[in-house]
């Protein structure tokens, strides 16, 4: 059996790592500027955190809170992108570069069942071995195949 450091498993490059963590980053930032104009929004008070940052007549942190979410879509964009690739994620049309793309998570797939399967079969009990019984030409009893003589009458097989 192999163990996880014998195998050859495909990496993600540094790079679509970095573009994964921005969109992170975007996203966090979108979900603090939606709670925050929530609150402003909510409660209706002054502005304190950005005066003059809304258009007039926009209710108070109604901006901030569109903001955020707009935030929130553009980061799950682009970690998504990161994450998959840019075909694997469907942002180009290209099946191979999307095959490559996903490799590392169709692999890691395909390892997860690996293992399943395995541990499935550690946890089932031996398949039972074919016995052959000789009978007793003379008591009719039931003897393991290589015995010389009978286990019950004491004669000879």
């Amino acid at each position: 059996m192999s163990t996880p450091n014998d195998r050859k498993t495909p990496r993600i490059s540094p790079e679509r790592k970095a573009i994964y963590y921005v969109g992170l980053g975007l996203m966090v930032l979108g979900g603090v500027l939606c709670a925050i104009g929530f609150v402003r929004f909510a409660s209706g008070g002054p502005e304190m955190l950005m005066p003059g940052f809304l258009p007039s007549g926009m209710p108070d942190g109604f901006g901030m809170f569109l903001a955020g979410m707009l935030l929130l879509v553009l980061g799950g964009i682009v970690s998504r992108i990161g994450a998959r690739g840019a075909a694997g994620s469907g942002l180009l049309l290209d099946p191979d570069k999307a095959r490559d793309d996903l490799h590392p998570y169709t692999h890691m797939a395909g390892g997860m069942v690996k293992d399943a399967v395995d541990a499935f079969r550690e946890d089932q009990p031996p398949a039972p071995q074919e016995v052959i019984k000789v009978r007793c030409p003379h008591c009719k009893a039931l003897n393991d195949e290589n015995d010389k003589f009978c286990g019950q009458c004491g004669k000879e097989l």
